[in-house]
């Protein structure tokens, strides 16, 4: 091969290259162009500014980061039902032109219509028009401003034009975070109680200073968090008496973050199976369902730390139990083994010990007796029935006496607080082991054989 028909093979070899990128380069084009014209509309959903939809006479405006319904009540909107909205046009799509003739409009339910949208961004307006369903109820027939051709599309436009203002409003009873909560009053016909979280540890501060169970008041505070508006009862209430909310059954207070923002809520009387009620830094009056209701139902008791001994059952490294005159100790070494090592000395059954130190460490009081006890004799606690201290090098974690019997149950306390507890009784036996029970099989028969 010479050297010009090189050159005419790679000047073919180059053009053939150029026209590919072409057509490539064209279909892309033409793809995109279908792309955007099969579009509902084509519109930047992050510079939807302001909505309004008919018959439900809605208008939704943008104000920063969140959405507010200004017609027909001024109110806090739904970000992620408003979000929904205007999400829908990155799937809903013209699926096929029936006519662009206007004189069939009527023919379609489009003069007037079942309803429309004005949905209008930093640079354009538009609007949706939405008409009969097709025959087979699988579309509905639309049309949009600017454009004679009436089209077929998915029924969700129709769901989402004939929105209600109850679906687009904020439903939430209470709007916060949990994590900013820092205080949580409850005022019940029932019971009034104060608690204040400290980092993640709640406490209660009235009516006495205790513990409070995490569990169960983070339970309170999320549900008030998640819990929603049944029914919205009257926007602008002129009369708060009729709905049992001057005199509530239930107000729940939350102070929130470092500045301590309030919140409260009003719970008033029972109306069937809800109740009214008023978050009291917003107008309307609302429903709210009984079950939610029953959750304030509470005491002081289920609010309070029910743990006897708080302490980690894995780092216990020394266990004393003294009971019946006598004294066991037991250790564990490095690579997390028991002994025995008085009255007797001699491997232990780590299941055994292990056992005793979490049944002490998930202990729970049955009912609070008393938090300033005038004699523990009272309670058979002064010479306790057992004495068990639980270590971690030497430190004390816990010590708990055990003393009388009550029916069922036993008084309890640790050193370390003046509460007395009752408690369920099968502490005891647990804390009343026989030496025996406790050494290996191996330890048994090697004492045994050399008492013979």
């Amino acid at each position: 091969m010479n050297f010009r028909t090189t050159i005419i093979m790679a000047l073919i070899f180059v053009l053939g290259l150029a026209a590919v990128l072409l057509v490539n380069k064209r279909d892309e084009k033409k793809a995109e162009t279908t792309e955007i014209e099969g579009k509902l509309l084509n519109i930047d959903k992050n510079k939807v500014n302001e909505i309004k939809l008919q018959p439900a006479d809605i208008h939704i405006v943008k104000d920063g980061e969140t959405w507010k319904i200004v017609s027909p009540v001024e109110t806090e909107g739904d970000k992620s039902s408003i979000d929904g909205l205007i999400n829908m046009f990155d799937w809903v799509k013209v699926e096929r032109v029936v006519s662009s003739d206007p004189a069939d409009y009527t023919d379609f339910g489009l003069v007037p219509g079942y309803g429309k949208m004005i949905i209008s961004s930093d640079s354009t307006t538009d609007t949706l028009y939405v008409g009969d369903k097709n025959p087979t109820g699988s579309f509905v027939f639309a049309r949009r401003s600017g454009s004679a051709d009436v089209f077929v599309t998915t029924t969700s436009l129709q769901t989402n034009i004939e929105k209600k203002l109850f679906d687009l409003r904020n439903k939430k009873v209470l709007s916060f975070e949990t994590n900013d909560v820092k205080e949580l009053l409850l005022n019940t016909k029932r019971v009034k109680i104060n608690l204040a979280k400290t980092g993640s540890v709640w406490n209660m501060t009235f009516p006495g200073d205790y513990k409070a169970d995490n569990a169960e008041v983070n339970k309170i505070t999320s549900r008030l968090n998640s819990e929603n508006v049944k029914e919205f009862v009257d926007e602008t209430p002129v009369n708060l008496q009729k709905y049992g909310l001057l005199n509530p059954a239930v107000k729940v207070e939350l102070f929130l973050g470092e500045n301590k923002a309030k919140k409260t809520l009003l719970i008033g009387r029972a109306d069937g199976d809800k109740y009214f009620a008023k978050d009291e830094s917003r107008n309307p009056v609302f429903l709210v369902d009984s079950a939610f209701v029953n959750i304030f139902n509470i005491s002081v008791f289920d609010l309070r730390n029910k743990d006897v001994a708080d302490f980690e059952p894995t780092s216990a490294d020394r266990l004393e139990l003294n009971y019946s005159g006598m004294t066991v100790v037991c250790e564990k070494d490095t690579a997390d083994n028991w002994f025995v090592v008085a009255p007797d000395s001699g491997k232990a059954q780590n299941f055994k010990i292990s056992s005793i130190i979490r049944q002490v460490s998930g202990l729970k009081v049955e009912e609070f007796v008393t938090d300033s006890p005038g004699s523990l004799g009272t309670y058979g606690l002064s010479r306790p029935e057992v004495t068990c201290k639980i270590y971690n090098n030497d430190q004390l974690l816990t010590e708990l006496l055990l003393g009388k019997e009550k029916n069922d149950k036993i008084y309890v306390k640790t050193t370390d607080v003046k509460s007395v507890y009752l408690v369920k009784k099968d502490i005891i036996e647990e804390l009343k082991p026989k030496l025996e029970d406790i050494l290996e099989v191996k330890q048994q028969e090697t004492s045994i054989g050399t008492e013979n």
